[in-house]
């Protein structure tokens, strides 16, 4: 892992276009009524804190040059998703006759509950020159323990599968401290958006 995170920078060396902020807003999640974040209490809004943020990374090595990974996390969103989400790049050419254009396929891994979804295009049911969208799902069980009791159970039979190594986890601060630098300097932007939504409009 460390070798891949050494690899591993801002899209394109620059920390203020491959980074979003944003704060939110007022709202409602689940019929409940949140304030706004800066009327939280014990909340300095001088602070400009963000609750939503996202990164776009680059791995500069010869197997996944070119290929932006996208790493978004925020506060008081309408659904509460952990997610890998793998969209793959749509055909260039489509043959002469066949109609429909679905999108890239994508598979997303999905961490609570645990399943995979896939999205494939394919031939329609009624018409095989018109391509259509079909969903391929698995939901695996869940597991004896919760996230954190698998990692207590690692700690405590000195399993380091799932430990994060000293090397690796100075490597991450120095993908981030950049970033973090053009955020204090409000090089980036801090966007708002409503308690409950999917994030800013601009964003989706």
């Amino acid at each position: 892992m460390a070798q891949v995170l050494r690899a591993t920078r801002a899209w394109k060396g620059d920390p203020v276009a491959s980074s979003r902020r944003a704060r939110y807003t007022a709202g409602t999640i689940d019929g409940r009524r949140l304030p706004a974040y800066v009327k939280e209490t014990g909340v300095t809004p001088e602070l400009d804190t963000e609750t939503l943020a996202e990164v776009t990374v680059g791995i500069e090595n010869w197997r996944w040059a070119g290929v932006p990974f996208r790493l978004r996390s925020g506060k008081a969103m309408a659904d509460r998703r952990q997610q890998i989400v793998v969209t793959f790049k749509d055909v260039p050419h489509r043959p002469y006759g066949f109609t429909g254009n679905p999108g890239p396929a994508r598979l997303t891994i999905s961490l609570t509950p645990d399943s995979i979804d896939l999205d494939l295009n394919i031939n329609g049911e009624d018409d095989p020159f018109a391509l259509d969208r079909v969903n391929l799902q698995v939901q695996f069980a869940q597991g004896e323990l919760g996230p954190y009791g698998e990692v207590l159970h690692g700690i405590l039979s000195d399993d380091p599968t799932l430990s994060v190594r000293a090397d690796a986890v100075e490597e991450c601060w120095r993908i981030v401290t950049p970033i973090l630098s053009a955020w204090r300097k409000s090089s980036v932007p801090l966007d708002n958006y409503r308690a409950g939504s999917a994030g800013p409009t601009t964003w989706r």
